[in-house]
């Protein structure tokens, strides 16, 4: 039977990081970064993959969780390279001085940093920095999944082309890019005396058409801070008011702060007012029906009218999530997506979307299931990742309006939201609602 695998793009724990270290280590060992040395790559990955700059994609056995292969890419090699100097200079040098007693070893470094800055202007920024598949898993799919995701990345960002650097040698990897469509630009030499090929892969110009503009994420960005803005000063007396009445109640903290799984695979710390017990986390799963004992007085109360989640104007704010996105998970239940789910996180995570208006009374439908986790997962969950794939698909500044105000028609209580909805999503929303 054929190996099952997934590809994710993080949040990576120090084990995958590693494997992704020894993978470039052992496949790839004249590489120009391998120069650096084992423990200076997983540094650089780390950083990769918490840089807004690039991605790390790592394929993974879906029934052991064995790495079979990853895909390193970055925006700009240089910006990154510079960025990664930056920050983490005081963690690689004292791994690299042992490495510079070595004189061959030295000059392949130095070759290696000067690297980025040294490329044919006229090449594309956008590079892929390393692509490793393990020799059991080529030619089973693998290596086409994390190119196409990556490529996929690459045009969410409105990366017009990518650079791809292979050695001389390497005729699996040359076949494998001229059959993706990438085409033979030149050749370079990294280090000296050893000759690499250099090809250019278009991402546009080839029939495809971005649905996301970079003017879209613009004007998606400022319309998100201008109404937080507003909202949140207009709101300030309101919620000094909740404050006040959830700390009265039980004396605990008013602000509860969740980690979610926002863009790319970044966690970051999801802010709500608080409706439920303290430590409400070790006494029950991540669901919430409405008859939960955990919920407090108050909490019911900010849950029936969506004022818990006020709060979250501030990650909007902070650019942790934006008004309009599917929204946010626990990383337990992003470890669980597919690799078409992983679009998901292509994202910002939103304050309301299409499966907030659908499943607006989640509580109600959960309430009366002894167990709440798996009631959600087998009556809100497919649905609601359902939804929010096909947000990523087919969002535009239009929709994003769209879905401001059906939300606020929802939260009035207006009867025919659920009619107005059906016109704009492009589901069915009677198997969507089961």
């Amino acid at each position: 039977m054929p190996e099952r695998f997934r590809v994710v793009s993080g949040p990576f724990t120090e084990r995958q990081i590693a494997a992704v270290a020894r993978l470039h280590a052992a496949e790839v060992p004249d590489g120009f970064l391998s120069s650096l040395g084992e423990p200076v790559l997983r540094l650089l990955y780390r950083h990769v993959a918490g840089s807004r700059l690039g991605v790390v994609l790592l394929a993974e056995s879906v029934d052991t969780g064995r790495p079979l292969g990853y895909i390193c890419g970055a925006i700009d090699t240089s910006a990154l390279f510079a960025e990664f100097a930056r920050r983490r200079w005081a963690s690689a040098v004292p791994l690299l001085v042992p490495r510079l007693m070595h004189p061959a070893r030295a000059r392949r470094m130095l070759e290696t940093l000067a690297y980025p800055g040294s490329s044919d202007p006229g090449l594309p920024r956008a590079e892929i920095l390393n692509f490793v598949v393990t020799p059991a898993m080529r030619g089973r799919g693998v290596a086409a999944l994390l190119f196409e995701d990556l490529m996929g990345w690459f045009r969410q960002h409105g990366v017009p082309a990518v650079k791809v650097v292979t050695g001389e040698r390497q005729e699996r990897a040359q076949g494998f890019y001229e059959k993706s469509g990438s085409v033979l630009h030149g050749h370079t030499a990294i280090h000296r005396g050893v000759q690499s090929r250099i090809y250019v892969h278009k991402l546009v110009g080839d029939g495809y058409a971005p649905k996301v503009t970079p003017r879209y994420d613009a004007i998606k960005r400022a319309m998100d801070v201008a109404v937080a803005a507003v909202v949140l000063t207009a709101t300030s007396p309101a919620a000094a008011a909740v404050a006040w009445r959830i700390k009265r109640e039980d004396g605990g903290p008013v602000l509860y702060r969740g980690t979610r799984i926002g863009r790319y695979g970044k966690p970051f710390a999801m802010l709500k007012f608080r409706s439920m017990v303290v430590d409400a986390s070790r006494l029950g799963g991540p669901s919430t029906a409405d008859d939960d004992p955990r919920l407090t007085r108050t909490g019911k109360f900010l849950r029936r009218w969506k004022l818990d989640e006020l709060p979250q104007l501030v990650n909007v704010l902070i650019g942790d999530m934006s008004l309009v996105g599917p929204r946010p998970q626990v990383a337990s239940d992003v470890q669980r997506y597919t690799a078409e789910e992983m679009r998901l996180l292509d994202v910002r995570p939103g304050v309301t979307d299409w499966a907030s208006i659908v499943f607006h009374d989640e509580g109600a439908i959960l309430a009366g299931h002894e167990d709440v986790d798996r009631a959600y997962d087998e009556l809100i969950r497919p649905g609601k990742i359902a939804l929010g794939l096909a947000y990523v698909e087919n969002r535009g500044l239009r929709t994003d309006l769209r879905i401001i105000a059906l939300t606020a028609l929802a939260l009035l209580g207006y009867r025919r939201t659920t009619e107005l909805l059906q016109r704009d999503v492009p589901l069915d929303l009677a198997r969507i609602r089961r």
